[in-house]
């Protein structure tokens, strides 16, 4: 699929942003274990949410299994996704082949299975060591104390503290490896507490005691991931403004963090009663800026091609675990990148720098500048918007952002 953009420099416009998958799966996964019927406002409508609803009704679903069968549950490239419900299957009676995508099974899952296996689950690989599929016996555990090394996903941790009120034993947890995207696991916390579980973080401990989820009615929060892409777009404009409708600034989403970001480009937030008008400040932006994304890893796609379109010096840090997202980030967005002439530089698997961009190319309708996605939806959604400085972009595989944001082009073309 191709989508042809070529936008105005000037807008005003209102966006209603999709709700919070982040938020939105956690709380199904909290109402699974709890056997509660999910009453959640403002759910997102993201593919993988979709996925998420449809997974776990599947599990539910008792089927009288053959002996020696597994019952497979494909999570596609949903790395949240299969994260949570390798957790959630090893609770399960039953056996499990739980699989995904050709990309999925590149995706590493052995520091969470490691801890998994020492509270008494039942997991092994069916392929290669460390990697989906798993084959899972289901059954009780108990809980107790058990370490998780998150250097390559906080999901790894926030998997287990979801289920951690449904274990006899409550859990002590204990972080390992670098903490990142520690915000995430703070985000599950908050939520966890919301429905009543009693969960506690000092460091790298985290202490949950057994207890029953309550019955709540959650509602989800706006996406600051979403969120991200607005705010390029305002940064590439040329007087740009937009209100983002039902954003918090005191959000449980560690991407919040994108206003603050953003502010180095020229860009301000405003919180209104309903939502955050971005804007435009006429500002000048300092030309050698330096990013670390080991907390907030979503939020590389937008800075660096926005760096791009404005020809900005930066060094971008804490990059290494977007190697294992959707895509590849980093080469993908190198690569891509380089079709309109930037410059990089990798210092190392963490490290890359982005130089000032002196000849920025520019593409018509004739002959537009065709980007490929890479069936990535954050790199169609950072993509996009480089049209406000280069003319016409197509995109292939654009259909990509239904993962997260399924009505980002609808949104996107407010712009035209």
């Amino acid at each position: 699929m191709m989508k042809k953009t070529s936008v105005n420099k000037d807008f005003d416009i209102s966006v209603g942003l999709v709700g919070s998958k982040s938020e939105s799966n956690r709380a199904l996964i909290i109402c699974h274990y709890a056997g509660l019927e999910p009453a959640i406002c403002n759910l997102s409508a993201a593919d993988d949410t979709n996925l998420t609803i449809e997974l776990l009704k599947k599990i539910d679903n008792q089927i009288e299994q053959k002996q020696n069968s597994y019952r497979e549950i494909d999570c596609q490239n949903a790395g949240t996704v299969f994260r949570f419900l390798t957790t959630a299957l090893a609770l399960k009676p039953g056996k499990w082949l739980l699989t995904g995508s050709e990309r999925m099974r590149k995706r590493p899952v052995k520091d969470l299975v490691d801890a998994l296996r020492q509270l008494g689950a039942d997991i092994e690989y069916q392929d290669d060591e460390g990697f989906p599929p798993l084959l899972i016996n289901g059954g009780n555990l108990k809980g107790g104390e058990v370490s998780v090394n998150i250097s390559k996903s906080s999901q790894y941790a926030s998997s287990l503290l979801l289920a951690a009120p449904c274990f006899e034993n409550g859990l002590r947890l204990h972080l390992e490896g670098e903490l990142t995207s520690l915000p995430y696991i703070d985000m599950t916390i908050e939520i966890m507490s919301e429905y009543g579980a009693k969960v506690h973080r000092n460091n790298r401990d985290i202490f949950v005691e057994h207890s029953d989820y309550q019955n709540v009615k959650y509602t989800v929060e706006s996406d600051w991931s979403a969120a991200s892409y607005w705010y390029e777009m305002v940064a590439l404009s040329r007087n740009g403004r937009v209100f983002l409708e039902n954003l918090k600034m005191n959000s449980v989403q560690g991407d919040k963090i994108v206003a603050g970001v953003f502010e180095r480009f020229g860009v301000v937030s405003h919180e209104k009663r309903n939502g955050v008008l971005i804007e435009k400040s006429g500002k000048l932006i300092d030309n050698d800026l330096e990013f670390d994304f080991v907390n907030a890893p979503d939020l590389f796609p937008a800075v660096v091609a926005t760096c791009a379109g404005l020809g900005i010096n930066a060094t971008f840090t804490g990059l290494k675990n977007l190697a294992i997202k959707e895509s590849d980030r980093i080469s993908v967005m190198v690569s891509e990148l380089r079709k309109i002439g930037a410059e990089f530089e990798k210092i190392s698997d963490d490290i890359l720098k982005i130089k000032l961009l002196r000849d920025l190319k520019l593409f018509s309708e004739k002959n537009p500048v065709v980007f490929d996605s890479h069936d990535d939806h954050r790199i169609a959604m950072s993509l996009a918007p480089l049209s406000l400085k280069i003319g016409a972009v197509e995109m292939e595989n654009a259909e990509a952002v239904s993962k997260s944001y399924p009505n980002f082009w609808d949104d996107f073309s407010k712009l035209f």
